[in-house]
């Protein structure tokens, strides 16, 4: 990745900071935009970590072997996070470039959260690999172009000042979709009622949300996309932001050891400490809940605490530290109370690092805000594509040292993922 000097780092961010003429005035967000917006994230978070996290391992045990479920997952799973990977960024390229008299984003936060919810209905229903593939497919490509729209409205509504504190309620809400999907799960015993019960309830608030405020609207027809302009939805040049390629891969590679640890709990359970399957829901439950509880605590403090200090990075590189050692306490687990103390401490990290983590990707965005959506999906796709290259690596990984090796393995990655925010120029 190309770096660029202090002095150039220092005048994009000052390009930043003074908005071109073009850029619309931002003032204070709204009561309304500041309460519902979190809410919609998190019912829109749960949603689609249902099946992720619990339902997609439940129903390919049902249709598979034992000695095929692993691999069987591993695709479904890969698949699916792939089409996450290029639906978050494309479609918001398209949220970008919307012209509706109802405005940019809210189209898309309906749009996608109804065809989301449809294939949750053919995903607990599938009785193949090939439907469950499908069907998740489906609900990847609803629920991210939703979910794409949904975080551009951050620059889009609120001041520059006060993004560290919604960041940080946003933030949280991806651990509290974690909690509602694991208590949901826990509730019924079929993958249907598992899969399609949250995706009811999560569509709900999204599109509540969408009827509460004022969209921004866009005046100017685009021109039409071409092919070039197409492939840009998926990347931004590094040379150009080398700050944002910086805080992008930093991302990427946090959540590589968080994923390694998230997809295969469930399988840890079973395999390593022997957990009977009956049981595994109600455990993956309660280690969400015990992480969410400290996602909650560090979350809006955090990204409160980077407002009030001006300093994102410091805090970003601590968060990330702390991820990994809770990863690492779980991977040297013997009993089910050692995971669920290293959940808790994964947790305590995870909270801080998704407020803050969101608040400097704003501070790094250019001035103009022509492609918010765009530059945030493709963010997306640094959450979204260790879902894809984890299970693709965790298959013979797992075969050489268990479960353990992964999650060690996914830990030291994200530590030298923090290490590389320090290469940030340009902000605090």
């Amino acid at each position: 990745m190309a770096v660029r000097t202090i002095n150039q780092d220092s005048a994009a961010q000052a390009a930043h900071q003074a908005p071109s003429s073009l850029e619309p005035s931002i003032s204070k967000a709204s009561r309304a935009y500041v309460i519902g917006m979190p809410i919609a994230s998190a019912g829109l978070w749960m949603a689609v970590l249902a099946p992720a996290i619990v339902v997609l391992a439940i129903k390919v045990s049902e249709i598979t072997t034992p000695d095929t479920r692993a691999g069987a997952l591993s695709l479904v799973a890969g698949v699916g996070a792939v089409v996450a990977l290029l639906a978050n960024p494309f479609f918001g390229r398209l949220s970008d470039r919307t012209t509706s008299r109802f405005g940019m984003r809210k189209p898309w936060i309906i749009g996608g959260a109804l065809t989301g919810l449809v294939a949750l209905f053919f995903l607990g229903s599938a009785t193949t690999v090939p439907g469950v593939l499908v069907a998740w497919i489906f609900a990847q490509l609803g629920f991210n172009a939703a979910l794409a729209a949904l975080v551009a409205t951050l620059p889009d509504q609120a001041a520059p000042s006060e993004r560290g504190r919604l960041s940080g309620l946003i933030g949280m809400t991806l651990s509290v979709g974690l909690v509602a999907a694991a208590f949901f799960a826990q509730l019924f015993d079929n993958a249907l009622q598992m899969a399609v019960v949250p995706g009811v309830v999560g569509t709900a608030l999204a599109i509540g949300f969408a009827f509460t405020f004022k969209d921004r609207v866009l005046t100017e027809k685009p021109a039409p996309l071409n092919l070039k302009e197409i492939l840009g939805s998926f990347y931004f040049n590094p040379r150009t932001y080398p700050g944002l390629g910086w805080a992008w891969l930093t991302k990427f590679m946090v959540y590589v050891g968080y994923c390694a640890a998230l997809l295969y709990l469930p399988y840890f359970f079973t395999d390593q400490l022997h957990v009977a399957p009956t049981q595994v829901t109600t455990l993956v439950f309660q280690a969400t809940l015990i992480s969410s509880a400290g996602t909650v605590l560090t979350s809006v403090a955090g990204g409160w605490l980077s407002d009030r200090i001006g300093k994102r990075k410091g805090m970003v590189i601590a968060s990330a530290l702390i991820i990994m050692v809770g990863l690492i306490v779980i991977a040297t687990s013997s009993t089910t109370d050692q995971v669920l103390v290293g959940q808790a401490i994964a947790g305590l990290g995870l909270g801080c690092f998704g407020a803050v983590d969101v608040a400097l990707i704003a501070d790094l965005l250019p001035g103009t805000q022509s492609e918010n959506a765009k530059t945030f999906g493709v963010f997306n796709i640094a959450q979204a594509l260790p879902q894809s290259l984890v299970p693709a690596v965790a298959f013979p990984v797992i075969a050489l040292g268990g479960y353990p090796a992964l999650f060690l393995g996914g830990a030291v990655v994200g530590i030298i993922g923090a290490i590389l925010v320090t290469r940030i120029k340009g902000v605090k």
